[in-house]
C-alpha cells in the first residue's frame, strides 16, 4: 500500500479477515497493524473493519504511530486499530504523551558498540554479496565521507531528478533516527542502509537493534544458521518493539488499571 498502484489491489481485502475471525470467536482485544496508507485503500478496509467491531460492541482506538515520536532511533510509522469489547482503549494520544522525549534517540545509540564488527564472527554479523559497481559506490561514499550519492555514480534508472527515492545509494547519518528499516537493508540499492562509519552495510543484528529486538533474542527457524533471506524478512517486515509496546499498551491498560485499583 505504500506503492500508490496497490490502493486498487483486491488483496488489500484480507484486512477484513480479522475483524471477521474477532467477531466469530468473540475475541475481548484485537490489534490490527499496517502501513500508514492503508486509510487509502480504495476499498476503505479500514472504516468498514471499524465499523464491523463497532457494531458487535468493540470500543474502538485507531491512528499513526511514529517510533521517533515515542524516542525511539528510527522514522518508522505504522497505522494501528486497537479494539476492546465493553470498554474503551487507552487513546493513542495519552500513550504518545506518556512515552515521548524531547528528542528522539540517534542511530549511534543503537549501534556504536559494533561499529568494527567482522562479518565472520558471528552469522548476525554477515554481509550480503554485493556487485563491484556497488562496493565502488560504498567505498567511494565511505572515502569522501558523504552521505548521498552523486548522479554520475549512480544507475541510470535513479538518476532522474527530483529522485522519487533520493535516499537510496545513501550512507546513513550517526547522528539521526534511522530511516524505516525494510527487507532490503543489506542492499545498497534499497534504501539509505550504508553504515554511517564503516564501507559496509548494516548487519543482520544492527538492522535488529533499530527495530527495538535486544541481542538476546533468537532469530532461527529450524536447525542450523538462518539464511540471509529469512533474516531480511524477519527483521525487515516486524514490526518496531516500541511501536507494539505502545499499541499493547493502549489494549491492555485498562485491565491493568483495574488489576493496580483491586490491590489497592
Amino acid at each position: 500500500l505504500n506503492n500508490h498502484t496497490r490502493r486498487n489491489d483486491v488483496r488489500n481485502l484480507a484486512y477484513l479477515d480479522v475483524p471477521a475471525i474477532a467477531i466469530a470467536l468473540d475475541i475481548p482485544v484485537v490489534i490490527i497493524e499496517n502501513v500508514s496508507a492503508v486509510v487509502h485503500d480504495k476499498y476503505k478496509v479500514v472504516d468498514t473493519t471499524k465499523n464491523l467491531l463497532e457494531k458487535e460492541g468493540y470500543v474502538v482506538e485507531s491512528g499513526v504511530l511514529r517510533a521517533d515520536k515515542l524516542g525511539w532511533p528510527q522514522t518508522r510509522s505504522r497505522f494501528f486499530m486497537v479494539a476492546r469489547k465493553g470498554s474503551r482503549p487507552i487513546p493513542f494520544s495519552d500513550i504518545s504523551s506518556a512515552l515521548k522525549r524531547e528528542q528522539p534517540l540517534d542511530l549511534w545509540w543503537a549501534i556504536a558498540d559494533l561499529e568494527n564488527v567482522e562479518p565472520t564472527e558471528h552469522h548476525m554479523y554477515r554481509q550480503s554479496e554485493r556487485t563491484k559497481e556497488n562496493t565502488k559506490r560504498i567505498n567511494w561514499l565511505h572515502r569522501h565521507g558523504l552521505n548521498d550519492l552523486p548522479d554520475r555514480m549512480r544507475p541510470e534508472c535513479h538518476r532522474d531528478k527530483p529522485h522519487t527515492y533520493p535516499s537510496v545509494y545513501g550512507r546513513l547519518y550517526a547522528d539521526r533516527p534511522a530511516p524505516t528499516i525494510t527487507s532490503g537493508f543489506m542492499t545498497l540499492g534499497r534504501g539509505r542502509f550504508m553504515h554511517p562509519t564503516q564501507p559496509r552495510m548494516l548487519n543482520p543484528r544492527e538492522a535488529a537493534r533499530i527495530q527495538g529486538f535486544p541481542d538476546t533474542y533468537i532469530w532461527q527457524a529450524g536447525e542450523g544458521e538462518p539464511k540471509t533471506t529469512h533474516l531480511l524478512k524477519w527483521i525487515g517486515d516486524a514490526v518496531p518493539m516500541p511501536l507494539g509496546y505502545a499499541a499493547a499498551f493502549s489494549a491492555l491498560g485498562p485491565d491493568l488499571l483495574e488489576q493496580k485499583n483491586k490491590k489497592k
